[in-house]
């Protein structure tokens, strides 16, 4: 889907800020459904040129908890791809639709952001381990479209397969470029948007 309407990325921005309220609230009675339901719904809401995605409005900066964390396994389950590259709308480059330099500096000192990140590991590992074997074997690494998306993504892709790739990314930490993409997006937030976003910043 090349372009989501940006009143349906609100919508479901406002809905899962909704749902976090309710779990907040009331955790051993929240309805799990109401998640997994959204989820499928959401895990292809890319908005692609018009701003940052629903998964990144969602996920990016917040102080995960299980809430997130299963938000994330939902997501995953309905199709939902974390490294796919889309353009945030501002006319530069395409960049991940999740800031993964931000997930792996949370996982460092919060468990919740730590098993979203090792699920992302795991699939990075199925997505990119074949491309990793064949640039070891000789096969030249930028010569192929992943490369891009490894670079992008890549603190969220294996220590043993980006050397393999590309050992500079282990060295770099992978791309500050797409970090700082992606934190340049908060220009497109609208309200609803700006909601979800002071929902989970600490407070006091």
């Amino acid at each position: 889907m090349a372009h989501h309407d940006p009143h349906e990325i609100n919508r479901l921005v406002g809905e899962f800020t909704d749902l976090q309220e309710q779990w907040e609230r009331n955790p051993s009675g929240f309805d799990w459904r109401a998640l997994q339901s959204l989820a499928q719904r959401g895990a292809e809401a890319y908005n692609e040129g018009g701003g940052p995605s629903f998964q990144s409005l969602a996920l990016d900066g917040m102080r995960h908890s299980e809430f997130h964390e299963r938000f994330l396994a939902d997501l995953l389950r309905a199709g939902f791809d974390p490294f796919k590259l889309a353009q945030a709308g501002n006319g530069g480059s395409a960049i991940p639709v999740i800031d993964h330099a931000s997930l792996a500096e949370a996982a460092e000192g919060n468990p919740s952001s730590q098993r979203m990140r090792a699920s992302l590991m795991d699939l990075a590992r199925t997505r990119f381990e074949i491309f990793a074997n064949e640039v070891e074997l000789g096969k030249e690494a930028s010569a192929s479209p992943l490369y891009e998306v490894v670079t992008a993504c890549a603190e969220s892709v294996p220590a043993d397969l980006l050397r393999k790739i590309d050992p500079g990314l282990l060295r770099a930490g992978g791309s500050s470029t797409a970090k700082s993409d992606v934190n340049s997006t908060e220009a497109y937030l609208s309200t609803a948007e700006m909601q979800i976003e002071n929902s989970q910043r600490p407070q006091g």
